[in-house]
């Protein structure tokens, strides 16, 4: 029987949840190995706790000194290097799975294209530290993208980024219809608006965390934000087969929500009443806003048009949210910071057609994962996902309203699955699976060009914003 033998690459929070439950569900099948782990060594408590309760066993683990050069990934640790090229030389190794922190993404992608070895990589692909008040760190994301597209030509592998929209079975539908409906009429997608919120609220004293941090200078957009971004970069291209539609210029400008602005907005005295507790109060104490003026993003506000020549093809706004509603009643942080500390997610997507057509999609959660008590794919539940339709009937024919409900639908086809976490996650399945076979897959990292692009000319913008007080930005594509 044939053997995968796999390397993994940081074991998070979004790593336990998600690649390792669904390397175990695979583990038979394909005759998995996991050769090797490699962690920080101050995780290695927490990794022990993990996988202690795991029947799929790394050979060896790795742990790496908890210095700054290995948390900023700047160059890869020469113990990791050492033990990375031995094991390829024994080993015949089918993927290495990086599920870092974004900082030392690339280091490990350069290793492994190098090397022709198959990745799985989270996204963002890299995050250069602070994009969003350094202009030439955000023109960074782009370059170390094509650094890596660059290698990745010269490499016998394959790339994948998990990006679970991308394989969603209702967004997957939505990109089809558009394609389909573009197609036939030869009109484009002239308006898409993307709203996220997360509801990941951090009370004052955790803000220098370093899962999910801010204190880089980045923050929602390299969090979650990212996918949305990416959202709106796959969808638009559906325009991008018509002559008259494919974009050759932009103009974008971005408004942030900072740390600064939270602690503005819930002072002392409202988390005095909500928690009373002496850390918020120490924090206070000492807080100087200068200390958190070149840290990350809470909230982006992204208003960006698409122009062929000097007319306008799409108008876009992409508006992306953690300081939104929240289940977060309690002052201690719980074990599972990641999803289990109030984070609810609501999420809506609108697409016009110019007069001919309207796409909406509603995702809204009430509860957090794993808490659903309301009745699955109702609003609110884990399970929620609609997908609205709205034709011009009377000239472009077919049904002039349609609602598709995709997540219980989903929910109920694999209720037999004890693997099943919900539809995003069995996206991120889909290509977890398509990395484990070899097979082509729509998030690939070549079609995430677009995407890094624009997320590089967003965090431009950003940072053009607090040099210049001019957030507007125009650029070729």
């Amino acid at each position: 029987m044939t053997i995968k033998n796999y390397i993994f690459i940081g074991l998070g929070p979004h790593a336990k949840r998600i690649y390792y439950p669904f390397l175990e569900k695979y583990q038979a099948k394909y005759n998995i190995h996991l050769k090797l782990l490699i962690e920080l060594e101050n995780q290695s408590q927490k990794v022990a706790e993990f996988l202690s309760q795991r029947k799929l066993q790394p050979e060896k683990v790795l742990y790496l000194p908890n210095n700054e050069s290995n948390r900023m990934g700047g160059v890869l640790d020469g113990i990791a290097k050492k033990e990375l090229d031995l094991l390829i030389k024994n080993e015949k190794i089918d993927g290495i799975i990086i599920s870092t922190e974004p900082k030392a993404h690339k280091i490990y992608a350069e290793w492994a294209l190098k090397n022709n070895i198959n990745v799985l990589m989270d996204k963002p692909i890299t995050t250069p530290i602070y994009p969003s008040t350094n202009i030439n760190s955000a023109n960074q994301i782009y370059k170390d993208y094509i650094d890596l597209k660059n290698l990745l030509k010269q490499s016998k592998s394959k790339f994948y980024i998990v990006c679970q929209r991308r394989n969603h079975k209702g967004y997957t539908f939505v990109k089809n219809y558009l394609k389909d409906f573009i197609s036939e009429f030869a009109i484009p997608i002239s308006y898409i608006d993307i709203y996220h919120a997360d509801g990941a609220w951090s009370l004052p004293h955790e803000f220098y965390k370093e899962n999910h941090p801010y204190k880089y200078g980045y923050g929602k957009l390299m969090h979650s934000g990212y996918h949305f971004v990416d959202l709106f970069a796959w969808i638009v291209q559906a325009n991008f087969n018509l002559k008259t539609a494919k974009p050759n210029l932009a103009k974008i400008y971005t408004a942030r929500f900072t740390p600064n602005d939270l602690f503005h907005q819930i002072d002392e005295g409202m988390h005095d009443k909500f928690f009373n507790q002496p850390a918020i109060k120490n924090f206070y104490k000492t807080y100087n806003r200068k200390d958190y003026q070149n840290f990350g993003e809470l909230d982006a506000y992204i208003l960006l048009q698409l122009m062929q020549d000097k007319n306008v093809v799409t108008t876009g706004s992409i508006n992306l949210q953690q300081n939104s509603f929240s289940r977060r009643g309690w002052f201690d942080l719980p074990a599972d910071t990641y999803k289990g500390n109030g984070r609810v997610r609501h999420e809506r997507v609108n697409i016009q057609v110019s007069h001919f057509l309207n796409i909406q999609v509603h995702s809204y959660q009430s509860y957090e994962p794993g808490k659903d008590i309301t009745e699955s794919g109702s609003i609110g539940s884990e399970d929620h996902f609609d997908i609205f339709i709205f034709r011009n009937k009377k000239v472009v024919g077919g049904e002039a309203f349609q609602k598709i409900s995709i997540g219980q639908d989903m929910r109920k086809e694999n209720k037999k699955d004890t693997y099943y976490l919900g539809h995003n996650e069995q996206a991120r399945e889909i290509t977890l699976l398509n990395f484990i076979e070899g097979k082509n897959d729509e998030s690939e990292f070549e079609y995430h060009d677009f995407t890094n692009h624009l997320l590089s000319k967003i965090y431009a913008s950003i940072a053009r914003g607090v040099k210049t007080g001019n957030a507007q930005l125009n650029f070729k594509i």
